[in-house]
C-alpha cells in the first residue's frame, strides 16, 4: 500500500478531469480534495506520434472521503504533448495510476513493464463518462478552414 500524506493511492478510484468539474471540490460527495503528486500510465496519440508512457503527475487531487482523483486537464495535456512530441490531434486519456510502492524489494532493479517485473498498475472504477480528451486542433494551411468560409486556412484565417 503507498501512502503520499493521507493518501492511499493503491486504490481504485473514479478518475475525473478539471474541464468537467472544480478542482478542490469533491464531484461525488462535495468535500475538499488533497493535492498530491502521482505517477500515471498516459495513453497519447497526435499525428505525429503515440504511445503509452509514465509520467509523475502533480497537480492530482484526491478525495479523502471516497475514492475520486480528479486530474489538472493542463498538466495533463502538457505531459501528453511532451510525450508524442506533438501537438495536431492530440487525444489522450489517462489508464491507471501506477503503484510504484507496490513493486517487491527483489524486483525494484528490473525494468518496469518487463515479464519479470510487470506495471502495478492500478485501474479506474468504472467510468460511465468516458471520455477522450481532444485538444483544440488548430487546421493545416491546406485544410478547409474552420469559421466556414469554404476556403483554404492559409488563404482565410491563416493569414
Amino acid at each position: 500500500m503507498r501512502k503520499t500524506g493521507n493518501i492511499d493511492l493503491s486504490i481504485p478510484r473514479q478518475r475525473y478531469y478539471s474541464d468537467e468539474c472544480e478542482l478542490n471540490i469533491c464531484p461525488e460527495c462535495g468535500s475538499g480534495l488533497t493535492e498530491e503528486n502521482c505517477t500515471i500510465l498516459l495513453c497519447a496519440k497526435s499525428d505525429s506520434d503515440e504511445g503509452e508512457f509514465m509520467t509523475n503527475l502533480s497537480g492530482s487531487r484526491f478525495c479523502n472521503n471516497c475514492p475520486v482523483v480528479v486530474f489538472d486537464i493542463d498538466r495533463v495535456e502538457q505531459a501528453a504533448k511532451f510525450g508524442t512530441k506533438g501537438d495536431r490531434n492530440l487525444k489522450y486519456i489517462i489508464a491507471g495510476i501506477i503503484d510504484l510502492d507496490s513493486i517487491p524489494d527483489d524486483k525494484k532493479h528490473l525494468e518496469i513493464g518487463s515479464d519479470e517485473n510487470p506495471v502495478p498498475l492500478v485501474h479506474f472504477l468504472p467510468d460511465l463518462n468516458t471520455k477522450t480528451i481532444i485538444a483544440d486542433k488548430k487546421p493545416s494551411r491546406n485544410e478547409p478552414c474552420t469559421c466556414g468560409s469554404g476556403k483554404k486556412y492559409k488563404k482565410c484565417c491563416g493569414k
